[in-house]
């Protein structure tokens, strides 16, 4: 595959390219290894969208942006593997040497093991401990301690509440708003299919993706939770048609205002 599109790239016909990998660090890491290790000078432009229907590919070529515009992307994503190749290269070396065998260390994973690692030895460690709280019910309100450890000292705070009046020194009013969730980024909607579905995080992966191939999803290989701001008019055609269809149909309640 390298070798054809060096040769896309060295046609006398080819003026410029178009970087239409995906939308993110590794795309852009993607294309300009492939751009350097073949050698390519030809200027390119960058093709950045989030999902592949018809229509937001069009809009895309439409707006293509300077492919220097990327650079520190690609810088990010280079830092990242590079990282992640000297990280794993010499400590597993290191590691493997001293504890005589085979020991693979990585930027990543050796620090979420120590993560799993660390939380089994709080729960084979955690012994139970008992504890008191000392509540005050009144007329219209109530108030909870803290935690206490002795009893002694709950029995003594009860005991000086009782037959005691309480008198109301202040009162705070506030009106807060609760806003919805935001939309799910990869790591979201890997948790969340686990908790519902009981799917692993490459099965969700490897289900998002197909789903983006086939048009039904915006881009999961994301950190980001927000839509820009040209996917509203799409965003609203979306929630409408799916207020259509099950389980959706059922919720009187479900109508989308946007």
């Amino acid at each position: 595959q390298f070798h054809i599109l060096r040769s896309l790239m060295e046609r006398p016909d080819v003026t410029e390219l178009v970087n239409a990998c995906d939308a993110g660090r590794e795309g852009e890491l993607i294309f300009r290894l492939v751009y350097e290790a073949a050698g390519c000078s030809k200027p390119f432009s960058r093709l950045w969208i989030s999902s592949m229907e018809d229509a937001a590919i069009r809009e895309g070529f439409a707006d293509l942006h300077p492919g220097a515009d990327y650079d520190p992307l690609y810088q990010s994503a280079l830092c990242r593997q590079k990282a992640d190749w000297l990280i794993g290269i010499n400590a597993s070396r290191l590691f493997s040497v001293l504890y005589h065998r085979t020991l693979n260390i990585g930027r990543v994973q050796t620090p979420t093991l120590a993560m799993l690692a660390d939380r089994d030895s709080k729960i084979v460690l955690f012994r139970k401990e008992k504890y008191h709280y000392v509540r005050l019910a009144l007329e219209g309100a109530e108030a909870v301690s803290d935690r206490i450890v002795s009893p002694e000292d709950a029995q003594a705070i009860r005991d000086a509440c009782d037959g005691q009046r309480a008198v109301c020194v202040s009162l705070v009013r506030e009106k807060k708003t609760e806003k919805p969730p935001k939309l799910y980024d990869l790591t979201t909607l890997q948790r969340e299919a686990n908790r519902v579905f009981g799917y692993t995080a490459k099965q969700t992966l490897d289900y998002a993706q197909s789903l983006y191939e086939k048009k039904l999803l915006t881009y999961p290989r994301t950190d980001s939770r927000y839509l820009t701001g040209d996917m509203a008019e799409t965003a609203s055609v979306v929630l409408h048609l799916a207020a259509r269809v099950p389980p959706f149909d059922a919720c009187p309640e479900f109508f989308p205002r946007c």
